[in-house]
């Protein structure tokens, strides 16, 4: 598919965009690396082989680590703990023109002061979106890992009274 050039519009993309894009979408790699099944995310089957064989062809290392460092330059998160899935709300199956909206964020450095970097680089609406959900979801945990804990504590002074 020849997907990723319409009218030039990929020679604006950065190369790494591209390069992924196409590496996930070669359907001759797809027990490597492949689209998930909602083609909104990619999936590393074998990060071994996706090393070995995949990277060095599109990128001029073969580092896995670095690879998803990159990933997360541009905004990709992982969208399975329990497997190597990324996703960015602007990587799509079918859709390269999306990665148009793809920008790679300034590193951080550590002499930074906290509200500068804030505003050089500000959080996407999804990006705030998700972090709410997630913050929302650990306050949940937390309180009940915390009633798990005064439940035990409570059971344990029982115990101990008896004995």
């Amino acid at each position: 598919m020849d997907e990723t050039n319409h009218g030039g519009s990929s020679s604006s993309l950065p190369p790494f965009l591209t390069k992924t894009y196409e590496m996930v979408d070669d359907s001759s790699s797809d027990s490597i690396v492949s689209w998930s099944q909602s083609n909104r995310s990619f999936i590393v089957w074998n990060p071994p082989e996706f090393s070995r064989d995949l990277l060095p062809r599109f990128f001029k290392h073969n580092n896995f680590s670095s690879f998803i460092r990159q990933l997360n330059t541009y905004g990709f998160r992982k969208a399975d703990p329990e497997q190597w899935e990324f996703a960015n709300d602007d990587f799509v199956r079918g859709q390269p023109h999306l990665m148009k909206n793809i920008h790679r964020r300034k590193p951080v450095h550590s002499h930074s002061l906290p509200n500068l970097q804030a505003q050089q680089n500000p959080l996407t609406d999804s990006e705030r979106q998700r972090m709410s959900s997630q913050i929302e979801r650990l306050t949940k945990e937390k309180e009940g890992l915390l009633q798990e804990l005064h439940k035990q504590e409570e059971e344990r002074e029982v115990f101990e009274q008896q004995v």
